[in-house]
């Protein structure tokens, strides 16, 4: 395997979709706006994933420097620490100043595909539309690095997953926008990607709920282990999961959408059953942890029983998959409305 492909790996590639699917919508909903230029998808879905490798690395990279042991060194309970953390660098697979290196590299990657779109707004629509590109970039990579970075450190106090649901919902989309239309702003896409944010929160808060004291052995301040009762971490699990129909509401009562949106509904029955079945979990009532075939795409499960992470990864593929269809659904409504 290339080195190229080994440090897309080291960063975690399989969580791409959290800011690609987001991404992606947010390319198909500017079909039809005035100013669209297709052609400029092109860089920006790279320049965002590239920026999203980047910042798994960099988290890694500040990770690593606040303890330099690996989480499965402190932890054998916690399966995010067996699955993620800066395994390569524990295994002597990678220094740190290979690591570091890696990180420029994306993040300079993401900078020459956030130049082509700023060039291109620039010359068709003035340098006013194109500082729109730039803001959220700025903004994006602020609240990247400070997510375990100096000097904020936003996710050891606890507000890593509010950040994430920031980054890959709202300065993702409306940085999308920008891009491809520029125009820096619109209250239509600013509700989308609050609700699509929501979505994307919820992976990575119930990982947190979940192992909330795994994460207390390991001195690790989550949203969750913020918020201490288990009765708000499930409000908040509602929240997160019910937040994405009332934005899709109002944005259909303000006459932004289609009301064929609504077809977004068909995942609703899945947030609920989310609610549910962490709540189940959370107070280790009886539960049966068997997918079915409405959850979606579920991997490897027989893999993951014999691997003793089917309790960890029932939850977390369902809020996946939710996020998914969820975004395909307004994809291909959206699409077809074009037609």
């Amino acid at each position: 395997m290339s080195p190229i492909w080994l440090w897309i790996k080291n960063a975690r590639s399989i969580a791409l979709p959290q800011s690609a699917l987001p991404c992606l919508t947010a390319v198909v909903l500017c079909i039809g706006q005035a100013g669209f230029v297709w052609w400029l998808s092109i860089p920006v879905v790279l320049g965002i994933c590239a920026a999203h490798l980047g910042m798994n690395l960099a988290d890694d990279y500040f990770d690593y420097k606040h303890n330099s042991r690996t989480r499965a060194d402190i932890s054998s309970t916690s399966v995010r620490a067996r699955m993620e953390k800066c395994h390569y660098l524990g295994e002597g697979k990678a220094t740190i100043n290979q690591l570091g290196w890696a990180i420029v590299c994306f993040l300079t990657f993401a900078a020459l595909m956030g130049a082509i779109a700023f060039i291109a707004q620039w010359l068709m629509h003035g340098w006013q539309a194109a500082m729109g590109i730039v803001i959220y970039a700025l903004l994006g990579l602020f609240v990247g690095i400070n997510y375990s970075g100096k000097p904020l450190e936003l996710g050891y106090h606890g507000l890593g997953e509010l950040v994430i649901g920031l980054m890959f919902g709202p300065l993702n989309m409306l940085g999308v926008q920008a891009a491809l239309t520029g125009n820096p702003f619109s209250w239509a896409m600013l509700c989308m990607s609050i609700g699509i944010g929501c979505m994307v929160t919820n992976i990575v808060y119930v990982h947190s709920v979940m192992e909330t004291n795994a994460d207390a052995e390991l001195g690790k301040m989550t949203f969750a282990r913020l918020l201490k009762s288990k009765a708000t971490m499930i409000i908040f699990i509602g929240i997160f999961a019910i937040m994405p129909f009332v934005m899709l509401g109002l944005g259909i009562a303000l006459s932004w959408w289609s009301p064929w949106y609504l077809l977004t509904i068909a995942t609703l029955p899945m947030s609920i059953f989310l609610i549910h079945s962490t709540r189940l979990f959370v107070y280790g009532l009886p539960r049966n942890d068997t997918p079915h075939w409405w959850m979606g795409p579920m991997g490897d499960w027989e893999g993951y029983k014999q691997a003793g992470i089917d309790w960890f990864l029932y939850r977390w593929l369902l809020a996946r998959n939710i996020c998914t269809f969820f975004c395909l659904i307004l994809i291909i409504v959206h699409i077809i409305l074009q037609l």
